[in-house]
This record gives structure tokens, sequence and C-alpha cells, in this order.
């Protein structure tokens, strides 16, 4: 007769209390995504399996995208000048996270907050003292470490003046704003009126040998008649 008062440690688990514990404990797995699956065998060899799908958060991307004035589109790397005024939008930020603005590699712009959807906005005019060239205006959010780039391409203006400076001309002076392009444009006219004025001094010199190659010519025929 089987002792009622045995230590219930030392009892081996009825087969209906191991599956029990089996299904309590996927049923845990289950809910809190611990594991890709579980296994579990009674005593008979039989084994209950059960798959839990993983749950993972994909890698986050940002963008940043940028207007001119007045909401005027710029397309994929625009053509912008110093003092040009942008409207820009970087997206895929956490929410209420810090996100970092500079230009170019070692440039701040100072700092923006993204609102809760991750939407960082900010209208910033570009420096005065930009250089010509490529550049890239980043937004790098400080938190999710997320960050977004805007290329462009600067050409600087520059200033002719146009007629007499004080006034004489009755035009009061002023000045023109002229491109890289137009500059060249400029001294390639100017190089061609100097190759013409050497061609004309040239002829001229030449006119002036022939004409006094026939006065001698002259001369020596009067001579000898």
């Amino acid at each position: 007769m089987p002792n009622r008062h045995a230590n219930r440690f030392g009892r081996r688990p009825a087969k209906g209390t191991l599956l029990a514990a089996v299904a309590v404990l996927t049923v845990g797995l289950g809910a809190l995504g611990a594991a890709p699956s579980a296994r579990a065998e009674d005593g008979d060899g039989q084994s209950v399996r059960v798959t839990v799908p993983e749950h993972t958060m994909p890698p986050g991307q940002a963008s940043l995208a940028c207007t001119g004035a007045g909401g005027a589109a710029l397309g994929q790397n625009p053509t912008l000048h110093p003092g040009d005024q942008l409207s820009c939008t970087g997206t895929g930020f956490a929410g209420g996270e810090r996100v970092a603005m500079s230009l170019g590699p070692s440039r701040d712009l100072g700092t923006v907050t993204a609102g809760q959807d991750g939407t960082a906005r900010r209208d910033l005019s570009l420096p005065a003292d930009l250089g010509a060239g490529r550049k890239t205006l980043t937004f790098k959010g400080q938190t999710s470490k997320r960050s977004a780039s805007f290329a462009f391409t600067v050409t600087i203006v520059a200033t002719l003046p146009v007629g007499g400076g004080d006034g004489s001309d009755g035009g009061g002076g002023g000045s023109l704003p002229r491109t890289g392009a137009n500059l060249i444009g400029f001294v390639g006219a100017g190089v061609g009126l100097i190759v013409v004025g050497v061609l004309l001094t040239v002829m001229g010199r030449r006119r002036a040998r022939l004409r006094a190659l026939g006065v001698l010519s002259t001369a020596s025929g009067e001579a000898r008649g």
C-alpha cells in the first residue's frame, strides 16, 4: 500500500500534469516573444512544438527634402547662391529628439526638435560667406543616430561696375551682377578684341612697307630714265 505521506518531491509527475505545464510555458513564451520556438517531451516520447513569430524592428531610415523661397521645388542637386532661403523637412527621426544640422563636414547650423511623428522642420538661409562648389546639408538625430542629407551646388555671383563712378556720364554709375559664366564671356570677348587689334596693326605696318617700297621703285625708275 503506497505511503500517503511520501515526499511530494519524490513522486514522478503525472503525464497530464506535465502536458499542462508545457502548455502554460508555451503560452508564456508566446506572449513574451522570448524564443522563436519551444519544445517539450513527456515520458512516452511524445512532443509538443509551438512556433513563436519573431518580433523585430526594421532599421530606421531618415530623409531630407528642401524647397526654395515660396515653396519652389529645387529638384536634385540644384544650383544655389550664398544667402538663398531654404525650407527643409527631415522625416524618419525619433519622436521628440534633437536633430543636429550641419553644412559640409564641419559647419554647425544648430539643432531643431523633431515632432512626435519624427519630423524635423527648419527654415534657414545659406551663409553669405559660403564658397563655390558642391555642398551637403545634413540632419542627424542625436538619439536615434539616423541621418539624412540634401546635396546642392553653390555658384558665386560677382558684381561688375557699369559706367563712371563719379556720375559724369549722367548715368550715376551702378553695377550689374554677373555669374562665373558671364565673366568667362567677357574675358573671351576681350581676348578677341586684342587679337583683332594685333592683326590690324600688322596689316597696317605691312601696307606702310609696301607703300615705301613702291615709292622707292618709282624713284629708281625716274633716275634710270
